[in-house]
């Protein structure tokens, strides 16, 4: 009868909140019973193996968003890889590895942190994961960290760049130390990244033009990323030893669930204020509305940054052509930015019909294969032996990986620069994603990439002119 009376109250919980906080609750409620592990969650895997063979791994993130489907993506690929070359020898038993995830929302422009961790209490607690992978927004990202490290189970950041959380291995590390930070680099890392490439794209367009291009202004997302991002960049692009440029004084923070309306005026003031080029600093689903924006205003000026959305493969016919011109940094393209990059890519496409893998993809794809480097390595499927296994990459003892040599610093962040964490300049062509050509010893930071990638080709600039040039 009691039993009853508290399925009864779990029931009138459900209906009275009427959505998926309640729903969580219920699948999280004592006794609610356990994920069951089978040979379907471990792409690759023989069918006969049961769930003690299964090395168990959740993916958290906004997976109905590309960022989010990306982590899912990348780390089943990887896993079936892995388990059609046999699996995982830990202690002389063989082992699979499974994959599953749960939804955070945390792409969603309008974010609920407590989404994201129920989501994450779902993976620990229902599906008793033993290891982790994936997230997007730092935010999010804080909200739910304590909750693997308490745990101990380690967890590959493969989405959120900001050093808030990789600090913590630094202040706190017995407690944070089972976070480790594959991919993307951490903020200053991309920000010298998009700093190099901003001047040795100023310094092309002056060559073309015959007219100094040397004006930029920001249009960012508002989040914290983005504030220390453009207060990294000013001052390194107009006060070094290259190419100084000059800052418009305009860095207009939008938010990220801005109308079209309020997306034409931001670039309305970008062109008052004679920007030849715009950065971007945008992360989420506002990147296609800044985009369309931008075909439809028509201002004098590049954009060249970071907008994520601009990664898919399919942004161009999503944006109706808009993508046009637009450039970003993305962690792979179809070159051979390493020895393993290019077959990544060919698999990709090819086992997710045509789609593309955009960085979250390529990040939770080397992430597994640190995990079973690691595993292997270390012999044991304790954290605290695997955490040690994981910090001796380093560098000139890193592993190659898709998005370039896995190799930590002390907060577990990933060293930037070649052969590890670089970025690559994408830009929408027509219909099709251009791989720019690298400007030796500027961008890329550092390495012999200069001639060295396939598939390479020079900057466009807009059919309708930047400032000082029609």
């Amino acid at each position: 009868m009691a039993s009853k009376r508290i399925i009864a109250i779990i029931l009138v919980a459900v209906i009275a909140v009427g959505g998926g906080a309640a729903a969580w609750f219920f699948l999280l409620a004592p006794g609610a019973g356990t994920y069951k592990w089978t040979a379907s969650d471990a792409p690759g895997a023989p069918s006969t193996i049961n769930a003690s063979q299964i090395i168990r791994v959740g993916v958290i993130g906004d997976t109905e968003r590309i960022q989010g489907e990306g982590s899912v993506n990348g780390a089943k690929l990887a896993a079936k890889e892995i388990n059609l070359r046999g699996g995982v020898t830990v202690d002389g038993s063989v082992y699979y590895i499974g994959i599953t995830s749960e939804n955070s929302d945390e792409a969603n422009p309008v974010l609920d942190t407590a989404v994201a961790v129920s989501a994450a209490k779902r993976l620990i607690n229902y599906k008793k994961v033993q290891f982790a992978t994936g997230g997007f927004r730092t935010e999010a990202g804080l909200a739910y960290q304590d909750l693997w490290m308490e745990k101990k189970i380690i967890f590959f950041n493969t989405g959120a760049a900001t050093a808030a959380l990789t600090g913590k291995v630094l202040s706190e590390y017995a407690t944070y130390k089972y976070f480790f930070q594959p991919s993307p680099m951490n903020t200053t890392g991309l920000a010298i990244e998009l700093i190099k490439l901003v001047i040795s794209t100023g310094m092309s367009q002056t060559a073309m033009i015959g007219s100094n291009v040397t004006r930029f202004s920001f249009l960012r997302e508002d989040y914290a990323w983005t504030a220390g991002f453009a207060g990294l960049m000013i001052p390194a692009l107009t006060n070094n030893s290259v190419f100084n440029m000059t800052f418009t004084g305009a860095s207009i923070a939008f938010a990220p669930d801005a109308t079209t309306l309020e997306m034409n005026a931001h670039w309305n003031n970008i062109e008052s204020n004679n920007t030849q080029i715009v950065i971007p600093l945008i992360s989420g689903p506002i990147g296609l509305t800044y985009m369309t924006s931008y075909a439809s205003i028509k201002p004098k000026c590049i954009p060249i940054g970071i907008n994520v959305v601009a990664q898919d493969g399919n942004f161009y016919s999503d944006s109706a052509g808009a993508a046009a011109y637009g450039v970003t940094l993305e962690s792979v393209f179809e070159t051979n930015k390493t020895s393993l990059t290019l077959p990544f890519w060919k698999h990709y496409v090819g086992n997710y019909s045509g789609v593309t893998p955009i960085y979250t993809a390529t990040g939770s794809y080397d992430a597994i294969y640190q995990l079973a480097w690691a595993l292997e390595g270390a012999d044991t499927f304790d954290p605290d032996d695997l955490v040690t296994q994981l910090e001796t990459l380093i560098p000139g003892a890193s592993l190659e990986g898709a998005g370039g040599n896995g190799a930590y610093d002390q907060s577990h962040s990933p060293y930037y620069g070649w052969p590890y964490g670089i970025g690559l300049a994408i830009q929408w062509q027509n219909d099709t994603k251009k791989h720019l050509v690298p400007a030796p010893g500027i961008y890329p930071s550092g390495g012999p990439l200069g001639n060295a990638l396939v598939n390479m080709t020079a900057l466009q600039l807009p059919d309708w002119g930047l400032y000082f040039y029609d």
